[in-house]
């Protein structure tokens, strides 16, 4: 029987074990991969969906970045303007929440400045707080589902014939 070339070169000393066992392994790992001839074109358009991919995959990542910044940002804006409530308050105040009609309990005070449009109603965490107006339009950017209702404007209409009549103070229903 025919000896192999690498056992003629083992036999010689020309060669050693380790660089026998070194060839046997390349030639295992050279069988094993097929190499296969990509079209150049064919190349291109892997790239360019991959870079498509990663760029969508970026865009995603800085929109889910911006949207937790904003939350933190709308709550820093809460928890920091919020206005107390006193604990022996004794007006309701009722207001249109989601289709229902919510109460709080605020003072004097409070309900006069909601009333005004100073104070606005925020809903976070599952609980109403009150903030003053202009922090509220912040975080209607920030997070319109937080506030309940801003305060509308009082824009009297132009073709209102009765503009120009101003009502009484003291006028009773």
């Amino acid at each position: 029987m025919a000896i192999s070339l690498q056992d003629q070169l083992l036999k010689a000393g020309v060669a050693s074990k380790k660089q026998a066992n070194t060839a046997k392994a390349d030639k295992r790992k050279k069988k094993g991969k097929k190499t296969t001839a990509i079209d150049p074109e064919i190349a291109l358009k892997l790239q360019a969906e991959k870079r498509e991919k990663d760029r969508l995959l970026n865009l995603e990542n800085e929109r889910q970045k911006t949207i937790k910044a904003n939350l933190a940002r709308a709550r820093q804006i809460v928890q920091s303007q919020n206005v107390s409530i006193p604990k022996d308050a004794e007006i309701a105040h009722q207001f249109s929440h989601l289709n229902f009609v919510k109460v709080i309990y605020v003072d004097k005070q409070l309900q006069s400045q909601l009333f005004c449009g100073q104070l606005t109603i925020i809903f976070m965490d599952d609980k109403y707080s009150l903030i003053p107006t202009d922090q509220a339009v912040r975080v209607n950017e920030l997070q319109s589902d937080w506030v309940v209702a801003l305060p509308e404007k009082d824009t009297p209409d132009e073709d209102d014939p009765y503009a120009a009549y101003e009502i009484p103070d003291d006028l009773m229903w």
